[in-house]
């Protein structure tokens, strides 16, 4: 039951920063960058942590327990590609579909502004251009593609050898690239090689083994509150940090800040350090029987099976009414504070309630992975 829940918990906290990330980046210019936050004032710096926050973990903590739940197993290349694909091909296609069929009744074109017709239609769905967040889906077909072999080297690979592979990614993701930036600017250089980069391994294959590794890692409990304290911290530090640093820009605070940008917030607050403290922290909680029973357990439960579908779906309602009610130029931080959380946990519920729909259809259950 508890490895079950703890499954369950990371899920639903990814959908719901995966919804998270859509609502604020509509809200006060949540989608800008840290270094323009001052100019769209408390507000605006409201809504980039919420976007900040959530963006660097959401689809790394769904990789990482496709990782804990896949990697390791003994089935078959043929078993195993039957499973996976013929489970999300089916509902992905459709789900392209039914985007393609609200553009066109609406009026839109594409994403690249090209007119809806048979042949854009599919030329899109095979190149990702009928809706950004379905970039999710092109990124999971190809880590099942390779999941089967990176399989057979978790289950025959000694412990150190998994160790030593998670510390070169970290290098190879985190420290390369900072390393590269100190170089540059501290031999002037415009543009280092990309072959100087030492790019070991691809970022969501990481994360792929990372679940895996760390699936039966458990902290205690007050271990594991703290790590969400600072996984708050480090999330919201960026978009402050740039916020502080161009509001007070002649002050002895902006020169700190400058130094923490560079040196210290490429690792505290990157996407790998941040999405493993959330990780470690959401599986030892979500080891608890007393949470897994309580009412926000049982929510978890019912809604987890939902959250692949909520993911796929959630834009179709999101998009229209998050331009009926046309946000972005709000200027208030209560405002801005009070109606992310609340507009997250709305749409996450409707969708939820759609996407359960569907599951008991008799016809239509096939659009739900």
């Amino acid at each position: 039951m508890n490895r079950s829940f703890w499954i369950d918990l990371i899920r639903v906290v990814g959908a719901l920063f995966v919804v998270a990330i859509h609502v604020s980046g509509r809200i006060a210019g949540g989608y800008a960058v840290e270094e323009s936050a001052v100019s769209l004032g408390l507000a605006g710096l409201v809504s980039r942590c919420f976007c900040s926050a959530c963006s660097k973990v959401a689809v790394s903590l769904f990789v990482m327990v496709s990782g804990a739940l896949l990697l390791g197993r003994s089935d078959t290349l043929g078993e195993f590609y039957q499973k996976r694909f013929g489970k999300i091909l089916l509902p992905f296609f459709a789900w392209n579909c039914i985007f393609i069929a609200s553009l066109w009744i609406a009026g839109q074109s594409l994403k690249d502004g090209t007119p809806i017709t048979l042949t854009s239609s599919i030329g899109a769905i095979f190149s990702g251009g009928v809706s950004g967040h379905f970039w999710f889906m092109y990124m999971l077909i190809s880590l099942y593609l390779v999941a089967p072999f990176l399989s057979v080297f978790v289950r025959n690979a000694p412990k150190n050898m998994l160790t030593g592979f998670l510390a070169l990614w970290f290098v190879a993701i985190v420290i390369f690239p900072l390393f590269h930036n100190v170089v540059k600017e501290t031999l002037g250089i415009a543009e280092i090689s990309k072959d100087f980069r030492f790019e070991l391994v691809s970022l969501w294959v990481g994360f792929f083994v990372a679940g895996y590794v760390l699936k039966d890692v458990l902290i205690s409990k007050r271990w594991a509150l703290i790590a969400l304290v600072a996984w708050c911290c480090f999330s919201i530090a960026g978009p402050v940090s740039g916020y502080l640093k161009n509001a007070y820009p002649d002050s002895s605070l902006s020169s700190l800040l400058v130094f923490t940008g560079k040196y210290v917030l490429p690792v505290a607050a990157c996407q790998v350090t941040l999405t493993v403290i959330a990780f470690l922290a959401l599986r030892s909680l979500g080891d608890l029987p007393s949470l897994a029973s309580s009412r926000f357990g049982k929510m978890v439960i019912f809604t987890a099976p939902l959250t692949f579908g909520i993911y796929l779906s959630h834009h179709l309602l999101l998009t229209p009414v998050m331009k009926k009610l046309n946000l972005g130029g709000c200027n208030s931080w209560i405002i801005v504070s009070c109606a992310i959380p609340t507009l997250t946990i709305f749409f996450y519920f409707a969708t939820a309630a759609g996407i359960y729909v569907l599951r008991r259809s008799r016809y239509l259950k096939f659009l739900v992975p």
